[in-house]
Parts: structure tokens; sequence; C-alpha cells
């Protein structure tokens, strides 16, 4: 401010510069050079300073006089008045009006908007992704069919979606407004619903054994007749037909059908126990044989079922689990769910302006939509004009309780069913009945993001008839030859060669893959049971396959996305830990970059690109988790390679690339700095936790390290003394109001202090003092959720989940088990050999024939024989190789007579050896 109140500031300036140059210039001589113009630029610096802070005083009361050439200076440019140009070079800088800015170049464009290409069933390829209205995507997902509990296939088709979601929003950067329907009303709720309502009747009846015996037999009857009947059917369809593709859909079908009846059989199994009397509890017999027998109840007694709250509470409840699932998944709720309940006044007005387009006909209380009047229009099998084979999936789409009466062509598809007795209804123009399976979604979607979708999504099984239907409703409705810009289907997700599913029953729940215990095939005579495994692992699991592609589960599988889960904990780990005290690891240590820092930043860059890269191609996660997974390495090469000269904020860069990566993707929400933080936490106070850990794993370090170089147990004794009265006491108050974990933390750290105290008043040996270093890291803190690893450079502890460090923990004492076992296992077959040729050696050469009576039965008076048992004379040929045997045995017999000499009675102690092995054996 004073500056610009009076230009005159720089003429005193300058001449305190002048007056500091001549009572100083003594000190430019030759011989100081550079060296005293630095002294002289700190000594006039100052000076300078103060006579332009003391200028509004001096220029106030100065005359004029004593500056008078200064005011004229007024006019140079503002560089030229800092003393940074010569007057020379002052017309340089002006133009013809005076000052002006410097022209700016502005940076050449790279590239457009980022837009990803995206595999679109409707053109069988990946696409540009344009929404229809800007930044905002419209987007209907498929919900589910709510009549039993959810699977890894849904499981996989929503997280899949929910990935892709995220990745348009949180990276590309689009507004999404997502609808997702619930099917709460459908032939295969209706069907279970009142089975299982029937069911649970029955049993309040108490049947006896033998009531439950013959319906159980008379169903297992039934069903034997049903199977041969359709496979008979099937084959000889296989037999005529000739195009190959529908050949392989029967054959497919054919399959499905062998592996359903398969499911049969074990219940009849159990029947067959029963009537044996192996089973006597009938309601153990229920329960094996339930789908039997409550099919046997729903045949006889389905229309009695008349109460619709039934069937409205069964989806209900599924609905519930349903939704927990995803929560536990980590799939975010869309932003409108839609149940087909409660759109039954859209629904019949959606139906009742298709028929009114002519593509659409009543017929006998239900309504069927009309292929081939729509298809004199429009194109149909938009999404599976390739399949061959699709009568299969037409009757499925239809659903077990339909009726073709009064169908035009097999092809038509029900927009409307009459309900029969033992079903849900709701009124209509065409008399009580309820949705076909298709119409609900082309209403629900159309209600709320009306006649054009950008996205609809689903899973590939959907694919015909359920969403080929849906298009074609829409297009039928509106009018217009597209409903559906950009068709995303999710690929099968299978066990073994087939597709995971309800009706095969040859699925894992979401509860039990993620609750452990389940029992998985690995071939038709061995099957494992899996561990518990986390949301976040199933995650991973499924960004490690492409979204639209089909999946193969697997113990193996899953052990990887177990892997690379703990690559990037251990990484986050380390660097917490690096960062623990940023303040104090960049202000203490140079900063200076060097060939390994450029190298990893490198690294960095380059992992930018190429993930932003799969983003752009169709969302490729498998690419991304692999390209964060090489950044982890190299960053873990680095960290080792520096050392204590590691650059904490290098490695930080990486680290937060990665997260702000996994928060994209929804491998991790946690708003922490670095993801996967343990559950276990500090009760907010993660400063005070990490100071009394830091405190217990240092001093555990001091003892591991006072113990390898042979300290005294005094100093020990000292060192506790000191612990005990200085730095636990200030802890132990600090922590007095904290959550569980601190105190927890502290109270082993005491305890442990107790046990190096009480080690060293008994004179402890050195080897004590590691064992309980090593106890405390292995048993005592991942109890508390701590993960503690020995560096060459002293330590690094890391916050975990408890159960997981327990697990691990489990498995590495299984395999130290299994391999002590091994190791046993080996030896004792050494022993056993070695026993073996001993005991051959101690037979003396005259007696190893005679034992031989069903060979020889003459000997001569060394032992060898000289006849064979039928008394016949050995040959020559014979008698060279007894002799040969005689003479080998006779070298044995002497090594073993003088090992005998050294070791009296060596061959018991080795038979004592083998059975102390055996039994250690027997007890692992």
């Amino acid at each position: 401010h004073a500056l610009s109140r009076n230009i005159d500031a720089w003429s005193i300036t300058g001449a305190a510069f002048s007056s500091c140059a001549s009572r100083h210039g003594n000190m430019m001589d030759q011989k100081r050079g550079k060296f005293a113009e630095r002294e002289w630029s700190r000594l006039c610096s100052p000076v300078a300073l103060i006579a332009v802070l003391l200028l509004p005083l001096t220029s106030a009361h100065a005359p004029s006089s004593t500056i008078p050439s200064l005011r004229a200076k007024q006019s140079l440019h503002p560089q030229h008045r800092f003393g940074l140009l010569g007057a020379e070079d002052s017309a340089a800088m002006e133009g013809e009006g005076g000052s002006k800015r410097p022209e700016w170049i502005a940076p050449p464009q790279q590239m457009k908007r980022l837009a990803p290409m995206v595999a679109n069933t409707l053109t069988g390829n990946k696409v540009e992704f344009i929404p229809k209205d800007g930044n905002t995507v419209r987007w209907y997902i498929c919900g589910p069919t709510v009549y039993d509990s959810s699977h890894l296939g849904h499981a996989r088709t929503y997280v899949a979606f929910d990935v892709v979601r995220r990745i348009l929003e949180n990276f590309f950067g689009y507004d999404i407004f997502c609808v997702m329907n619930v099917t709460d009303v459908d032939d295969k709720i209706i069907i279970r619903a009142r089975r299982n309502y029937l069911l649970k009747q029955y049993k309040e009846t108490k049947p006896s054994l033998d009531q439950v015996l013959v319906r159980a037999k008379a169903e297992v009857e039934k069903a034997v007749a049903r199977y041969n009947a359709k496979v008979d059917k099937l084959k000889a369809d296989i037999e005529k037909e000739t195009q190959s593709g529908k050949v392989k859909g029967l054959k497919e079908e054919l399959d499905a059908t062998h592996y359903k009846h398969g499911l049969t059989e074990k219940q009849a199994v159990y029947v067959a126990e029963a009537e044996k009397g192996a089973i006597s509890d009938p309601n153990v017999l229920l329960d094996k044989a339930a789908d039997l027998i409550s099919s046997s109840l729903d045949e006889e007694k389905k229309e009695e079922v008349t109460d619709p709250q039934i069937f409205r509470a069964h989806a209900a409840y599924y609905e519930k689990e349903y939704i927990e699932d995803m929560n536990t998944l980590g799939v975010r709720m869309p932003d409108v769910l839609t149940r087909v309940t409660e759109f039954m006044p859209e629904i019949v007005k959606y139906i009742e302006k298709i028929i009114a387009n002519d593509f659409a006909y009543e017929a006998q209380g239900s309504v069927y939509f009309d292929i081939r009047k729509f298809c004199d229009s429009h194109g149909y099998r938009k999404l599976s004009w390739s399949e061959a084979s699709v009568a299969a999936a037409l009757a499925e789409g239809e659903g077990a309780l339909s009726s073709s009466e009064g169908k035009r062509s097999d092809a038509d598809f029900a927009l409307w069913k009459k309900s029969k007795a033992g079903e849900p209804s709701w009124d209509s123009p065409w008399g009580g009945g309820r949705p076909g399976w298709h119409i609900e979604c082309s209403v629900m979607a159309s209600e709320m993001l009306g006649d054009t979708l950008d996205i609809h999504g689903g899973g590939i099984d959907l694919c015909f008839p359920h969403h080929d239907n849906e298009l074609a409703q829409a297009e039928a409705y509106y009018g217009h030859q597209q409903w559906v810009n950009y068709f995303l289907h999710s690929g099968h997700l299978y066990i073994g060669s087939q597709k995971m599913s309800k009706s095969l029953k040859n699925f894992f729940t979401i509860r039990e893959i993620l609750k452990g215990g389940s029992e998985m095939k690995l071939s038709e005579e061995e099957s494992i049971t899996l561990p518990p495994y986390t949301a976040r692992q199933l995650r991973i699991l499924f960004m490690m396959h492409q979204w639209d592609q089909p999946m193969y589960f697997s113990k193996d599988t899953l052990d990887v996305a177990v892997g690379k889960e703990k690559t990037f904990k251990e990484f986050f780990g380390a660097v917490r830990g690096l960062n623990r005290d940023q303040v104090n690891s960049v202000t203490l240590n140079p900063q200076n970059w060097g060939e390994h820092e450029r190298t990893l930043n490198s690294k960095i860059e380059e992992t930018q690109k190429e993930v932003t890269t799969a983003l752009i191609d169709n969302f490729n996660t498998p690419k991304v988790l692999l390209l964060l997974q090489e950044l982890v390495t190299a960053a873990n090469i680095y960290m080792t390679t520096a050392g204590a000269q590691t650059k904490s904020l290098l490695v930080h860069k990486a680290a937060m690339y990665i997260a702000k990566t996994f928060r994209t993707l929804g491998i991790d929400d946690n708003a922490t700095e670095y993801p996967f933080a343990s559950s276990t936490g500090g009760g907010g106070d993660q400063e005070l936790l990490s100071e009394v850990l830091d405190a217990f794993c240092g001093f555990r370090e001091d003892v591991r390290q006072a113990a390898r170089s042979n300290q005294e147990p005094g100093w020990f004794q000292a060192k506790v003394s000191d612990l005990e009265s200085g730095l636990l006491a200030e802890l132990r108050s600090k922590i007095k109001s904290k959550a569980a974990l601190l105190p927890a933390v502290l109270e082993a750290f005491e305890a442990w202090t107790s046990k190096i105290k009480n080690t060293a008043q008994s004179q402890g040996a050195k080897s004590e003092y590691l064992e309980l270093c090593d106890s405390v890291r292995d048993d005592a803190l991942p109890l508390l959720g701590v993960r503690l690893e020995d560096k060459p450079e002293g330590f690094l502890w890391k916050l975990d989940d408890p159960e997981v460090l327990a697990r691990e923990r489990a498995t590495k004492m299984a395999a130290a088990a299994e391999a002590a076992k091994k190791k046993v296992e080996n030896k004792l077959n050494k022993a056993k050999k070695e026993l073996e040729k001993w005991e051959v050696s101690a037979v003396a050469p005259s007696e190893m024939f005679k034992a031989l009576t069903d060979k020889y039965k003459t000997f001569d008076d060394q032992g060898m024989p000289t006849h064979a048992a039928d008394g016949t004379e050995l040959s020559k040929k014979q008698r060279q190789g007894v002799e040969k045997d005689f003479k080998k045995r006779e070298a044995e017999h002497a090594k073993f007579q003088e090992q005998e000499a050294k070791e009296a009675g060596f061959l018991g102690k080795l038979k004592a050896e083998i059975k102390a092995m055996e039994d250690s054996l027997a007890a692992m």
C-alpha cells in the first residue's frame, strides 16, 4: 500500500543500497569473490526494506529538492522501477498505448468428453454411449422375482450393474435416473407360496409316518412317469430335428431334465429309507421330501388357497431378504423401486391401448399379444434373433399356470392371464386376472422413464422371451420402432458346466456364501466345505470377470479374489503405517527425487491412462484390477528398494489413486483416506490408538533386539520399570473414557510388559524373550484386530478384522500342521524302509534260503539250495543265481554285524522310534 501511494520509495531503497555498498566495498575483493557478494546482499537487504517501511514518514517531511530527479521515474515501466530492466530495454516493453498484457496461448484440446464404448445386445457389438438427453441417463433394470432367497447368480448381475452405474456416475460424470422393478406376482411366487402354506397346514395336522409315506410314494411315481415321458419326447425331437442350433437347445433341455430328476431321486432315497425303518419320525421325512409332498398337496388343495395375503406375504419376505443382501454387497438402491401389485391400473390401461393399436386380442378372459400382426410393421426378437431353439424359453416365460386357450399362434404371449381358483386376481375389462410376466416391465419403465430408455439392463437369461417381448409391447404401445437405445446383459454364472439357477437348484444363496459351511462338489467323488467369504471378496470376484461375459464359479476363483483383497489390504496397511507421522516423515527426510521415484511416478501416470482406457472399453474391470495390482507391486518394490529414504508423499499419491478408483467401483465406500479400514476401530480416536500401538510394538521391538544382543536381565527390569511409571501410566490416564479397543490394547500391553518383567526376574534365557515376542504377534494382537509384521528396519502394524486374522492364523496353522505331518510321514517311511533293510540283512546267509520251503527242498552245508521243492535238481543257471544272492547277503549281513557291534540292540531302538512316529502321526 505504501509503495502504491508514493513511488519515491524506490529512490530511498536505491540510496540505501548505494550507502551500504560504499560502506562495505572492501568486502568485494578478488579473493572472496561471490561469497563477499552474498554477505553484502544480506547486510543491505534489511536496510532497503527498512527504508521502504519508513517511506511514508520520510516522504512526508523531506524537501522535494533532496530527490530532484526521481519523480520523473514514475513514468518508467514497472519492471524498470524494480531494477529488472535497464532504461534502454524499457522501449521494448512499451506499445503505442503503454503497457499491455502479454499474449496467452491456450493449450491444444486433447480430447472431447470421455464416453464409454458399451456392449449393446441390440447391435451385437460395442458402440459409443450417447444419452438421448444430454447428461441425463434413463436406466431401467429388471429386478428379482421374489419367490426364494437370492443366489450368487443374482449377486453377479446386480453387482455388475452397480459397478457399471458407479462408473457412469463417478468416472464419466453422467446423471443417472435408475428405476428397478420387483416382480411380486408371478406363477413361481403363486406356486411356491401356495405349497409352503399347504405344507405348513399339513404339518399342523400331525400326520403319521404311514400317511406321509403313502403321499410321498405316490408323488415319486408321478414324478418318474413325467420324467420318462419328457425324456422320450425330447429324444424323439432331437432325432427328428435337422437344424444344429435347435438340436443344441433340445440337448440342453434334456440335460436340465436329467438334472432336475436327480433332485427328485435324492428325495426318493429318503422315502425308501423311511420304508425300511431308517427314518421313524414323520417330521423328518416331511422335511427331507418337502418338494414331493408339497407338490402332492398343491395338486389336491390348490383351489382352497384364496387369501391374497398369503401370496403378498411370501413375496414381501423375500423382497426384504433381497434388499438386505444387496445392502450387504454394497449394491446401491435404485432411485425408484416399482412393484407389479402397485401398478395394476396402469397395466390395464397400457394393455387397452395395445389392443386399440390392433396388436393384441382378448380370448376367453385372457389377452394375448399378436406376434404376426406386430411383425408386419416391426422387427421382433431384436435381442435373440440368432437363437434357433426358443420353444422351451417361450413356455417358461408364459409360466407353469398359463393356458393357451384361444391363442391365434403358439408364438403369441399373454399380456393378461385369466386367474383360476387358488390364484390371486385383480379386476379388468376382461374379467378377474393378473398381468403376464413381460407386460409389467414395459408399463413400469414407461410410467417412470417415458417413451425412450437410454439403458435397459438384466441378466442374459432374460434376453428371450422377456426382454424381446418387453420391446415389442412398448413399441406396439408407442407406435415407434425403438424403445430402448442400449440393452445391457450381464453374463451367465456357471457352476461346472451348468448355469446356476433356482429351477435347477444348483445354487448357493448369498447368505450361504457369506456365512460359510456350504458343500461344493469338485467331482462326482470329491467335495469341499467352503469357508465364509466377505461381501468385498465377492465384489472383487465378480469384477475379476468381464460383466457381460460368462463366469465360472469355483473355489479356485474365490481363492484368487481373497488373494487380491489381501494384496491391496496389506498395501494400504503399509502406506497407512508409512504416513502415520507424515509431518516428520516429510520434514526430517530429504525429498529430492532420484531414479526410483521417477520410475514409480511414471508407473502411476501410466496406470491412470490405462485405467481410463479400460473403463472406456466396456467398463473393463478385470483389466482395471490387474493394472491396480501391478501398481501395488511397483509401489511395494519401490518401498523395499528405497527403505528409510522412501518418499511417503509419492507412495501416498499411488495409494490415493487406487483408493479413488476403488471408491469409483464400489469396492470400498469407506470415507477414510485409505480403503479397507478395519471395522474394528479406535472409537473415533485413531491418533491415540496409534500412540498406544506404536508404544506397544516399539517396546516389543526393543525386547527382541535386546534378547538378540544378549542383554542382562537388569536391562529388561529397568525398561519395564520406566514404562510402568512413565508411558503406561500416561496412556492409561488418556484412554479412561475411550472406546473398547483402546483399553483392550493397553491391557494387552500391560499384560505383556508383566510377562517380560517376570521373565527378567527369573533370569530367563534369550529364547524366552523371543518366544514372548512371537506369541504377542501371533496370538494376542490378532485377537484385537492388529496385524504386526516384522521388518528388516523395525516393524509395521496394521488394523484388520479379527475374524480375518483368525482365519489366516487357522489356515497358517493348518498348513504348518499338514507340513509337519508330511515331514513325519516321510521320516516314518524312510525309517520303515531302513528297518526292512536291516531285518533282511540280520538273517545269516546260511539261513536265508531255508525259510523258502515253497521253492526249495534240499540244501548243502553252507545252506544253499540244491533241489527245488518238487525234488528236481537246480539247473546250472539257477545255481548261479542262488550263489549270487548268497554272496550279496554275506556282504549285507557283515554290515549288520558291524552296526550291531557299534550300537547293540539298534534294531529294537529303530522299532521304538517307528512306533513313536506312528503314535505321533495318529495324534495329528
